[in-house]
C-alpha cells in the first residue's frame, strides 16, 4: 500500500503541472504485469486529449521514476454524471452543479457546490445557501442536466 501512496503522490504532483488533478488511483500487481487505473480531471473538461496528455505522463513516470515499464494503463474522466461520496470527491468539483438526496428523503435536490470546508458543505440551491455535514447526504452526483447553464 505505501508503494501505491508514493506512486499515487508523485503522479499526482506531476499531472497537476499539466493542470490536470487526479480523482482516482489504482495500481494492480499481478504476476509481472502492471495495471494503472486513473480518473484525470482538466478545469475547462476532460475529453480524449487531456485523458491522452495523462496517460504518456503516467507512462513516463512509472518507467522513470519507480522502475515500472510496459504496464496496462487506463485513464478515464470522471463522467458526467459522477457520483460525488468523499470530501476529496466534493472538493474537486467545487463550482459545479450537483444533485443530491439527504438521509431520510427521497426526491434529488439540485444546486451548485459552492465549497467545502472538513465535512461541511455548502450548495446555493436557487439563490439559497444550503450548509449541510456530509454525513446528511444519502447520495450525490454532479448534475448532468444541467450542462450548458
Amino acid at each position: 500500500m505505501q508503494e501505491q501512496e508514493a506512486i499515487s503522490k508523485d503522479i499526482e504532483s506531476a499531472l497537476a503541472a499539466l493542470e490536470l488533478g487526479l480523482l482516482e488511483f489504482h495500481v494492480s500487481r499481478r504476476g509481472n504485469s502492471v495495471q494503472v487505473r486513473a480518473v484525470v480531471k482538466a478545469k475547462g473538461g476532460t475529453g480524449t486529449a487531456e485523458c491522452g496528455k495523462a496517460h504518456r505522463l503516467i507512462a513516463q513516470r512509472l518507467a522513470e521514476a519507480h522502475g515500472i515499464a510496459e504496464p496496462f494503463i487506463e485513464v478515464s474522466s470522471p463522467g458526467i454524471d459522477r457520483a460525488l461520496r468523499t470530501a476529496h470527491d466534493f472538493a474537486a468539483f467545487v463550482g459545479e452543479r450537483i444533485r443530491f438526496i439527504r438521509e431520510g428523503e427521497t426526491e434529488w435536490e439540485r444546486g451548485r457546490l459552492l465549497g467545502i470546508e472538513g465535512e461541511i458543505l455548502s450548495i446555493d440551491t436557487a439563490g439559497e445557501k444550503l450548509v449541510l455535514p456530509l454525513g446528511d447526504l444519502a447520495k450525490a452526483r454532479l448534475d448532468s442536466t444541467s450542462e450548458g447553464e
